[in-house]
Parts: structure tokens; sequence; C-alpha cells
């Protein structure tokens, strides 16, 4: 391949010590920096500080350190640098200044010459979902191409950034729902760290929330389902869970709060897509009725 003129790639070719064909390396100099600006460069033993850098917690700095005048030290000497030699070697402190100014006007400072540009990720997504996080290709387009929750069927998904929000709130889950199956996932929000999800187990509505590893709390409805029924399942303040048919508590218990974070998979209805959200056992993909799904406040 070949190394592009613009924009400067910051490397050198290390395959000589690699080989063991030599022990020099072939860079001129190593640069300090913080974010872009230069504090240093080394040379052999020669350290030229052209910023002022901090003493541990609790010490004073001595006074030639507090400005910005390059301070020159020699390392095989004085590992610590409190010896500044600038004054006894002008020649060495004016041959680092110079490449000092080459790099810092190269890929430092405000107006850099070949600095390379960040780089940017299509439809960016965090391991974890952000609060407010938006990748700039979809800024104005969040939920755009969504359906809405009340129009998802079972098979249907949202992904984590257009799942309802969740964290730190206290929300229901609702919906009606008509199957023959026992065993099936109606919704689930989440994965193995943090989630919920609503289920039949063995004929009996189940609701679970999970608020960390291991941290999993599980309430069913003694009677078995049977029909179409209005669900709702609540995780209200202080991780009191309530678990309703048709307008009536069926089952009640606590979480060990309210989740602390915003699930990290999506939303799905009628299956759990990737890490399941609750200890289901074996499931199938559901077969019947969910309709009217919504999560809002309690």
């Amino acid at each position: 391949g070949r190394v592009p003129a613009e924009p400067v790639i910051d490397g050198r070719d290390i395959s000589a010590l690699l080989l063991g064909q030599s022990k020099q390396s072939p860079r001129e100099a190593h640069y300090y920096f913080a974010s872009y600006n230069l504090q240093a460069v080394r040379q052999g033993p020669w350290k030229l500080a052209v910023a002022a850098q901090n003493e541990a917690k609790g010490r004073d700095l001595p006074d030639d350190v507090k400005g910005d005048t390059p301070r020159l030290y020699n390392l095989d000497d004085d590992i610590g640098e409190r010896n500044n030699l600038a004054d006894k070697h002008p020649e060495v402190v004016a041959r680092l200044q110079a490449l000092v100014a080459a790099m810092g006007a190269e890929i430092g400072g405000k107006e850099p010459r070949a600095r390379r540009p960040a780089g940017e990720v299509k439809e960016a997504k965090t391991l974890y979902p952000m609060a407010g996080y938006v990748p700039k290709d979809r800024a104005g387009k969040v939920g755009a191409a969504a359906k809405p929750l009340e129009q998802l069927r079972p098979g249907d998904a949202l992904g984590p950034e257009d799942a309802p929000r969740v964290e730190r709130r206290p929300f229901a889950l609702s919906c009606e729902v008509e199957t023959q199956q026992q065993d099936a996932v109606i919704a689930a929000h989440g994965g193995a760290t943090v989630g919920y999800a609503l289920y039949l187990k063995g004929g009996r509505l189940a609701f679970s929330v999970r608020t960390g590893p291991g941290a999993t709390a599980e309430i069913a409805a003694v009677a078995p389902a049977g029909g179409r029924a209005r669900v709702r399942a609540t995780l209200g303040t202080g991780g009191k869970m309530t678990l309703e048919v048709d307008g009536g508590v069926v089952a009640t218990g606590h979480a060990a709060g309210l989740l602390p974070r915003q699930p990290a998979e999506g939303f799905c209805v009628g299956h759990d897509a990737q890490m399941p959200a609750a200890a289901y056992g074996p499931v199938q993909p559901f077969k019947g009725v969910i309709a009217n799904l919504k999560v809002s406040e309690p």
C-alpha cells in the first residue's frame, strides 16, 4: 500500500525493531499531548516542557514550573524533572523548540495543517443506550421509521433507540391478550442485565423485572389465563410490582427498585429476540392476539 500524503499518518516503520535488526527507534522524538495541546517533547535524554505540568496533589509547584516558560530536563540524570537546565543548554532548547513548532502546526493547536478528521459511523449505536443520545445522521429521524407501540403485532420489535424510555421511572405495560398457549412471551424489553417481561408460564400470566445481574423479581397470577383479557403490569415507585387482569389485581410483589438504566436490548412483541429478559423456560413464537399495547406512567 501507499501512505497518503494528506492527511498525514503519524506512524513509523518499526519492522527493523520487530525483526531484531536494530535497537534504535525510527522516531526522531516523542511528543506529549493533552488533547490537541502539545505539552512537551523528548529527544534522547532531553525533555523540553512547554506547558505547566502538574505536581502530585498537596505538593507545591517549583516557581519555574508554574508558567509556560520552556524548561529543559535531562531524564537520564533527573527522572523527577527537578533541575531546569534550559539556561545551560540553549542549543538543545532551540533544537527541541523547532520540533515543538513543527508538530504543533501539523496536528496540534487550533489551526493544524494535517490533523486527521474524526471517524464517523453511520447509524451509530452505543453498547448501552445513553439518555438523550442521537447519532448525527439520525437527528430529527428517531422514531420516524418505527411503528407506534399500539400498532405492534406478534413478531414485531423496536430497536433500543426506539423502545419506550423506562430508566429510573415508574411505568405500566398494558395490552389485550388472547391465546391458547401455555408458555409464551407477550412482551419483553431488555436482556440479561436490565429489563422486564410480560409472559405466560404454565398457563399463568407472569411479570418479571430485572434490575441487575442476579436481581430478578417475578410475580404470577394464581389462576390460569383464559379467553381475551385486558392485562396491565406495573412497576411502581420503590419497586412495587402489580399485575392486573380485566381491572382486578391478581398478583403483587417487589423488585429491588426501578430500572437503574435503559435496557440495552430492544422491545419485542410475542418473542424475545436476544438474551432472555426473564426465566421463561422453553417458549414458542406467540400465536394469538396482542393488541392495544402501551407503556405509560402508572
